[in-house]
């Protein structure tokens, strides 16, 4: 359910986008309709695009909660990055680790977005969860017309 809301909220910040950069455009003196038609166009791609790039973060939350090293780099980390998931894992079986990622901070052009998120390594200490939050800048670009995750720092 909570990614149906965060997909809702996605396509509602690209709408939202777009309707900003339809009035600016309409409000710009001498411009046609046809320029708004194509950032309307350019609009709902954004919108598709960014509902994909959360789909590519999802499979990769997806992946570490799995521990699963084949997910993971059918979404793009590295196998030097599995290979340190693995690790992680390892010498801390009980962790669990999340990403929130606000829509404000997905910026999108062309085959590639980036995205400030906080990653949230949870490890058990003493028989207590630990949360242990870190700023992560994602990196995705786009292959084949599919969002994969090219960097993440």
């Amino acid at each position: 359910m909570k990614s149906h809301a965060l997909l809702f909220t996605l396509v509602a910040a690209a709408c939202t986008m777009a309707g900003a950069a339809l009035n600016v455009i309409a409000q710009t003196p001498g411009n046609s309709a046809k320029p708004a038609v194509l950032s309307a166009a350019a609009a709902s791609q954004a919108a598709e695009d960014a509902v994909f790039i959360q789909a590519a973060l999802n499979h990769f939350d997806s992946a570490l909660a799995a521990r699963d090293a084949g997910q993971l780099q059918a979404v793009g980390i590295k196998p030097t990055s599995v290979k340190a998931w693995q690790k992680f894992f390892r010498n801390n079986p009980g962790a669990t680790v999340t990403d929130a990622c606000p829509v404000s901070t997905l910026a999108i052009l062309g085959d590639t977005a980036t995205w400030n998120c906080t990653e949230t390594a949870t490890l058990i200490s003493q028989g207590k969860p630990m949360p242990y939050p870190l700023a992560v800048h994602f990196t995705f670009i786009q292959q084949n017309g599919v969002w994969m995750i090219s960097d993440r720092r």
